[in-house]
């Protein structure tokens, strides 16, 4: 056999393995989109549909009774970012800053506290008692949570001043209604940032600890120079989840203070929800939400942002 036949015999063997390997990259792609596919159908039911549905909302004067009132565009956006004499404006400005200064305030405390906590159970003996322990409010109902310490915060009566034998407002007076907010929202959450930050602990190298402790280091120092810099990963996902769960701030400011004293404690998801359901301007509250989420999803990438070293 000549050369030139062995060439034709081999040439004609690579045309025939062509067809199956195309059958066979073809049913695997088929394969891969029908594991997925129960995703996409949830994804788009019950996020990419809604998402869209209030997008479509948002450019529409929309009444959540008779629906759709008439097409405006972007003009209910303008009108929030730039016409400082709007209500809606006001609104919309005044209860960002209440939500940015209620994040700025609970987002560090719900990062340390746990990791406080986690690092104390890591420590000590008795684990099995003490995780359940701290993560048990977690598992309590945010009507629940507000009821206890609603009676707990009472100016009159109520069992913190009566301990403390002092006469303080914490429901119906600033700063006292802030910071009641943010020790309800603290004491309810922490425990679920807790075991996170206690999951990451366990996997960290114990050889690690062994050798700050024969280089005579002591439980601070050792928690300082080992435990956070190792931990920094979980932090900023602890961080970041919990920046996003204090964005969505509601049910503690309606259930404690209502939104007052005035309107000093009402965040924006407040404005919101009086806006959709109260004054019946769904439009105007979708494109309240969407700018919320926009600022949201800015303040996380900028914490990740400057997490990964500002870029480096």
């Amino acid at each position: 056999m000549s050369v030139k036949d062995v060439g034709a015999r081999q040439a004609g063997r690579t045309r025939g393995s062509r067809p199956a390997a195309t059958r066979l990259r073809a049913k695997s792609t088929i394969s891969a989109y029908l594991f997925i596919l129960p995703f996409l159908i949830l994804f788009g039911g019950l996020t990419a549909y809604p998402i869209g549905y209030g997008i479509y909302i948002s450019l529409h004067h929309w009444n959540p009774i008779v629906g759709n009132n008439g097409w405006v565009g972007l003009s209910t956006y303008a009108e929030l970012l730039f016409n400082g004499s709007s209500l809606f404006s006001q609104q919309f400005w005044q209860g960002l800053g209440h939500t940015v200064l209620f994040v700025g305030i609970s987002v560090p405390f719900l990062v340390t506290v746990p990791l406080l906590i986690a690092y104390g159970i890591y420590r000590a003996s008795g684990k099995s008692f003490f995780r359940p322990l701290y993560f048990f409010p977690t598992t309590l109902s945010v009507t629940a949570v507000t009821s206890i310490w609603a009676w707990i915060l009472q100016t009159q009566g109520g069992a913190v001043n009566q301990i403390l034998g002092v006469h303080i407002p914490w429901l119906v007076a600033e700063p006292w209604a802030w910071i009641s907010i943010d020790l309800v929202t603290v004491w309810w959450t922490s425990g679920f940032n807790m075991i996170i930050l206690y999951a990451g602990l366990t996997q960290l190298p114990k050889t690690v600890f062994d050798a700050a402790a024969i280089d005579g280091a002591g439980v601070f120092s050792t928690f300082f120079s080992v435990a956070v810099p190792q931990l920094k990963p979980v932090l900023v996902f602890v961080g970041i989840i919990s920046t996003i769960a204090s964005f969505n701030l509601f049910a503690q400011p309606y259930l404690l203070t209502g939104g007052g004293p005035g309107f000093s404690t009402s965040p924006i998801t407040m404005f919101i929800y009086g806006e959709g359901f109260n004054a019946m301007h769904m439009g105007t509250a979708a494109a309240m939400a969407f700018l919320m989420g926009i600022v949201l999803a800015a303040i996380s990438l900028g914490q990740y942002w400057f997490s990964r070293g500002g870029g480096q």
